[in-house]
Formats: structure tokens, sequence, C-alpha cells
């Protein structure tokens, strides 16, 4: 009776030392995988904490300002209520560190890029796409967070729901964390939805067009620098997002010329961004690759 064969064992990927690869050739084994889910974990927490923390405050300062309340009734160091209302900037500032390094350290593959200052970065990172339905509800998120802060004041001031006395430091400081916060939401908002047009289209674009990269030429080490290391579109997406964030205020102002202004700018900066977008796998580099001059 014949015998069976034994398949022999496919060949792993390694790296150095010997140790197997995973799906993006990073080690699979060893220390430098604790060390890597140690900064995973911290880095989101962290992030996710920090985030938290600053949508509370931020919640804290419109309900409590929005009755009549004075933050240095609260805080008596802070007679302006400046550094206050900027507590929950920080947090998100400090949101974002923590979220790059726990991210990196999940999705992504660190790498020399082998550039020069001239042409490319020093660093480069190979990352791992969240899905599109993930992209998307990140930027539900951060639309629904404008319409809080944003939309929703405005609507109750229009219809004379607040009950908060005109130019008292109360509405002072309830305005401007209404257009803080109107901001960096609009600006979030901005840059997540044009980072989302460049995934739905970027690959495509490249494979139908990629045969027209020159590789070194002029134009491939503009787009190199300008949208591959800078991601300037996404940049300009986000001053794009800031102003139209900023449009609603028009209402409350009694300011038509403020709303159609910023309309019209954050209109044509986006329209920009996105025809910039759609050109930017002129840079002949996976849209997946993060590199950097540090």
């Amino acid at each position: 009776m014949a015998t069976k064969r034994r398949k022999k064992p496919r060949n792993r990927a390694r790296v150095r030392g010997g140790h197997p690869a995973g799906p993006q050739g990073r080690q699979a084994t060893g220390s430098t995988v604790w060390g890597r889910r140690i900064v995973a974990i911290g880095g989101n927490l962290i992030g996710a904490g920090a985030l938290l923390v600053g949508a509370a405050a931020v919640v804290w300062l419109l309900t409590y300002t929005a009755g009549g309340g004075r933050i240095s009734a609260v805080f008596p160091d802070d007679i302006g209520g400046t550094e206050t209302i900027m507590f929950p900037a920080l947090m998100a500032g400090l949101s974002m560190i923590g979220f790059f390094f726990g991210q990196y350290a999940v999705r992504g593959r660190w790498e020399a890029a082998g550039g020069r200052a001239a042409s490319g970065g020093s660093f480069a990172v190979l990352l791992r796409p969240i899905s599109v339905r993930l992209h998307a509800l990140f930027l539900g998120f951060a639309l629904t967070a404008w319409v809080l802060v944003m939309v929703v004041p405005v609507v109750l001031d229009a219809s004379g729901a607040l009950d908060i006395a005109e130019g008292s430091s109360a509405a002072i400081q309830f305005w401007f964390t209404v257009t803080v916060y109107g901001v960096i939401t609009g600006l979030l908002a901005g840059m997540i939805a044009l980072s989302l047009v460049k995934k739905l289209t970027y690959d495509d674009r490249l494979a139908q067009n990629g045969s027209r990269i020159t590789p070194g030429s002029h134009s491939q080490l503009w787009w190199r620098r300008f949208s591959h290391i800078w991601r300037a579109e996404v940049g300009i997406a986000g001053a794009a997002g800031a102003a139209l964030g900023l449009s609603p205020l028009g209402v409350h102002l009694q300011s038509p010329a403020y709303g159609i202004g910023a309309v019209g700018i954050g209109s044509a900066l986006m329209a920009i961004a996105v025809a910039l977008a759609l050109n930017s796998w002129r840079s002949g580099l996976p849209v997946e690759r993060v590199e950097s001059y540090t």
C-alpha cells in the first residue's frame, strides 16, 4: 500500500535575526513584537482617553456658558477664560499624538526611504489602510461633532432659546468656544473627506496613467514633495473645511456677507484640493506609503 508523501512546510519570509515576517514584512515574533503591542495599546488608549476628555470639556464649556456662567467663577486664575477654552484643543493634540504612535504601531512598517533632501524624505512608513466604511464612519463623527458645536448653537440662538445676556462675559466665552471648535471640527471633516476621495480614486488613476510617469522627472519629484511627502492637498482641504465650518456664524452675526463669503472661500479651496487629489497619482508612489524628511 502506497504511503502518502508529507507536504514540506512552506518557507516563510524572515526578517533580520531569523524571525518570521508578518504580512507587512514586519517581525512577527520576539521582543520587538511585544514592544510594538505595548506602544499600540498605550498610544491608542491615550488617544481615546484624551479625545473623550476634550469632548467632555467642550460639552461642559458650551452648556455652562450658555446658561450665563463665567469661566472665572469656576477657575479664578483664568479671568478671560481663554486657557480653559483652549484646554480641549490641547487634549485633541495629545489625542493625535497618541493615535499617531498607536496606529502606526498597529498598521505601519518603518523603513529607510533612501531619498535626498532635493527629491524625497529620509524615512517612510508603509501603512495598512483602514476600510472605506470605517473611513466614512470617521467622517460622519467629524460632521456630527461640527453640527453639535456650531450648527446647534446657531439654531438655538436664532430661535431665541439661548438664555444668555448679549455682550456678557458668558456670551463672549460661549461664542468663542463655538468659533474655536467649529473651526477644528470643520477642519477635521475637510481633511477626512479629501482623504476618502484619494482612497477611492488614487489606485485606479495610478493604474490608468502610471505609464506616463517618468521617474526622477521634475513633475514626478514635485508631486512627490507636494502630495506624497507633505500631503499638501489634505491641508488645503482642512482650510476649506475650516472656512465652511465657520459659515453658519453669519446667521448669529446677522451678516449674510460673512456666511456667503465663508462658503465661497471654503468651496473654492475644496475644489482646488479635490483637483490636486485627483492628480496626486503623478508622484508614482503608493498612497498607503507615508514619507518624511525626519
